[in-house]
Order: C-alpha cells, then sequence, then structure tokens
C-alpha cells in the first residue's frame, strides 16, 4: 500500500511540473489559457484568477492546459 501511495504522490508532482511547463510558455508567449487543471474528471477544488481558471480534480491521473 506504502508504494502505491508513493508512486501516486511521485507521478502527480511529475504531472504538475509537466502541466506548468506548458503553462508558462504558453503565458509567455501570450496565449490564453482558460484552464490549468491536474487530475482528471469532477472539479474538487477551483479558484478563478484573473484569466485562467486553476484547478483540482478527482482522479489524480493527468492533467491539461486549455
Amino acid at each position: 500500500m506504502k508504494a502505491i501511495i508513493t508512486f501516486l504522490l511521485i507521478f502527480c508532482v511529475i504531472v504538475v511540473f509537466h502541466e506548468f511547463g506548458h503553462f508558462f510558455f504558453a503565458k509567455r508567449s501570450g496565449i490564453l489559457v482558460r484552464e490549468f487543471a491536474i487530475g482528471m474528471g469532477p472539479k474538487i477544488l477551483k479558484k478563478q484568477g484573473k484569466e485562467t481558471l486553476y484547478s483540482v480534480r478527482a482522479v489524480p491521473f493527468g492533467g491539461f492546459c486549455a
């Protein structure tokens, strides 16, 4: 069980850094990012920024920038 939790934690950290790279370079290029999400499925937490909706979703696999 400990190995599964460790894997999920490390995977989530990798996903956050990966998606942040997309987010950073899109913003730097002047591209509008409507949503920055970590996870898939329904939203658990969300916060509306100036232009971007930041959200954490129910299933901790993956993420996206829209």
